[in-house]
């Protein structure tokens, strides 16, 4: 490297590690303030990596999205060094950001930017001007994974589309499987806008050598190897992993509301905005209002730096990166409007990946200095300001969320020292527990639901079987004691479920209560019975009461394969009283059996899970009373 080069690589490296310290410091100055469920559950699943020294989980109920070749692994590697989620989730992310960096780096090396302005402008991945970021990149670590895909990609675009041996093709080809292979999320954020750029190429009047520029080719192959690998994913995917694919099979379209269209373009200008640092209601004179007029103006500096970009003579590669920004941004945005879903805020990072790699170009092409360097200038004083904003938000948020969130860290630790080791509770608060308790206590994930009319009772939980390991939901998952945690509001909501199910309240606090059960079967037979209807019956004191005739039926509800017995005693007169048990989506049944007076037993054997297990018990010409069923699993 020549003498007038170190001195900016330097410089360039050294805004790369303040940076990523900044990053460092405001994951630990914002967990409690940004950390949600969602977030945790990548955690819980690496720790499960970890544990089982798995690349790829196949017992996990993934959500949208299978992650196989996710932040995930970086989290799982985390725990090689340390027992600590906190800990872990800073070093995944951290290296995360490494990696990626690593490879815009090489993008803009490729461009042919200089070492210092590469490292300068690689600089602002791990950096946080808003919460926006700082929630979904910084802390959550979401769509850190993409930045490499999206970078890579254009690198192998480029060389495919440059160089002339026979086998160009393949490293873009292969990557642009893989990324159809993973999720949809890459075929619409990267692979589409990369065809269409390649497509309007072909239309560029500065490429008139042939019919289809090597980057129109490179852009259709790299489409059609896209799609083959969806398509693949789509055929193997179900059979091998547990919930949804997001499949875009599951899209719709909005309705073409005006006023619906008007409304996601204001929300994506806002969330634009914001993600930039804007703070809306804030003192002009401010730090944060200063920061929000230079941030007005740096757009309008860059809006004009970009035009003066359409008349100066750039090079090809150049060229296809404005266009993939540009397409990028585009394509996203027509998601945004017409297609359901395919829109919340944290969704607009991945539409500006490329911003950060053109704005070296779009500098690059400006003619006046004067301009570039004012550019600079306003740029830096804004990220300064918004990010010294951001920490000073951060930092007052902190102390009145870990506050709030005392109150639930105080239930798993009082849980702990009792000896508690797992149990159940709603989503949004049990994941963040167990992260904050380092796995020391595990959660499945139930929701209250409305019985049917004429159900024993009028609301009970089921099972969510989302974003956590697949033998959770197990009826003899924990053979011991075990808890239900719930907040004030929840507890209020399942009131007349907590009486029916018998349960003992054994913790409470101004925010959190807990209650106990014998074990994991108790606990389910308590859901089951709860939501079964009845015809012609009654339910109380643990004593089902049904007339000649009368029926109960607990309706459709996931079971795990495996052999099972169902248990009961009966007082009265058989006289044609049955049990049937169905499974399968036809409802085969494939237990029927006749009652007899005193103890009732019947095993059964579920070959695979199944959604559709269904027990029905019908009294014949004379009324029965039915007491203690249980369903247990041997």
């Amino acid at each position: 490297m020549r003498k007038n080069h170190f001195l900016p690589a330097l410089g360039g490296l050294l805004l790369c590690v303040v940076t990523l310290a900044f990053s460092i410091a405001l994951q630990q100055a914002g967990y409690c303030t940004y950390l949600n469920s969602d977030m945790s559950s990548e955690l819980i699943l690496a720790k499960q990596q970890h544990d089982s020294g798995s690349l790829i989980d196949f017992d996990w109920l993934y959500s949208t999205e299978i992650h196989t070749l996710h932040m995930n692994l970086l989290y799982a590697l985390a725990f090689c060094f340390t027992s600590s989620y906190k800990i872990a989730r800073i070093i995944g992310n951290t290296l995360g950001f490494v990696i990626s960096m690593s490879v815009l780096y090489a993008l803009l090396r490729k461009l042919r930017i200089s070492s210092g302005k590469a490292l300068a402008v690689t600089a602002l991945l791990p950096f946080s001007a808003s919460a926006l970021y700082a929630s979904n990149m910084t802390i959550g670590g979401y769509y850190i994974v993409h930045l490499p895909f999206a970078y890579g990609l254009f690198i192998l675009w480029n060389n495919a589309s440059e160089r002339k041996n026979r086998y160009r093709f393949i490293p873009l080809c292969t990557l642009c499987f893989l990324m159809g292979f993973l999720s949809v999320r890459y075929v619409l954020c990267f692979i589409c806008p990369l065809f269409i750029s390649g497509v309007f190429r072909m239309f560029d009047k500065k490429d008139k050598k042939t019919v289809f520029p090597p980057v129109t080719q490179a852009s259709v192959l790299g489409f059609f190897f896209c799609c083959a690998g969806y398509i693949a994913a789509e055929i193997v995917t179900p059979r091998l992993f547990h919930s949804g694919t997001g499949s875009a099979s599951s899209f719709f379209f909005n309705p073409l509301d005006g006023s619906l269209m008007l409304e996601t373009l204001t929300s994506v200008a806002t969330d634009f905005l914001k993600l930039l640092g804007f703070r809306g209601g804030v003192p002009l004179f401010s730090t944060a209002g200063i920061s929000n007029i230079l941030l007005l103006s740096i757009l309008i500096l860059a809006g004009m730096m970009i035009y003066h970009c359409r008349f100066k003579v750039i090079s090809s590669a150049e060229r296809d990166l404005l266009s993939l920004a540009s397409w990028g941004f585009f394509v996203n945005l027509l998601c945004f409007i017409f297609i359901q879903g395919t829109y919340l805020n944290r969704y607009l990072i991945l539409a500006v990946f490329y911003f950060v790699p053109s704005l070296p170009v779009v500098l690059r092409a400006e003619k006046s200095s004067f301009l570039r360097r004012f550019f600079i200038f306003l740029l830096a004083a804004q990220l300064g300001l918004s990010g010294l904003t951001l920490w000073q938000e951060t930092s007052a948020q902190e102390k009145e969320n870990s506050e709030r969130a005392q109150d639930a860290l105080s239930a798993g630790q009082w849980l702990i020292s009792e000896g508690y080791h797992a149990g159940y509770g709603t989503f949004w608060h049990i994941r963040t527990l167990e992260e904050r308790t380092d796995g020391k206590l595990t959660f499945t994930g139930v929701v209250p639901v409305e019985t049917e009319e004429g159900a024993a009772c009028t609301v009970s939980l089921d099972f969510i079987r989302w974003l956590e390991p697949d033998d959770r939901s197990d009826l003899n998952h924990v053979p011991d004691k075990t808890f239900l945690l719930l907040t004030k509001a929840e507890e209020t909501q399942l009131s007349p479920w907590l009486a029916f199910s018998g349960a003992k309240r054994i913790y409470d606090n101004q925010t959190f209560t807990v209650y106990g059960f014998e074990s994991s079967t108790g606990f389910v037979n308590a859901i089951l019975l709860a939501r079964g209807k009845m015809e012609n019956g009654s339910y109380k004191e643990q004593t089902l009461s049904l007339s000649p005739g009368g029926r109960f039926r607990v309706p459709t509800s996931w079971r795990e394969a495996g052999s099972y017995t169902l248990s009961f005693s009966m007082s009265g007169k058989p006289d044609g009283s049955t049990l049937q048990i169905f499974k399968g989506k036809n409802f085969t049944c494939f237990v029927d059996a006749k009652l007899e007076e005193g103890e009732n037993a019947f095993t059964f054997v579920l070959p695979e899970d199944d959604k559709y297990f269904m027990i029905l018990l019908q009294a014949g010409d004379t009324s029965i009373d039915v007491q203690d069923i249980q369903l247990t699993e041997k």
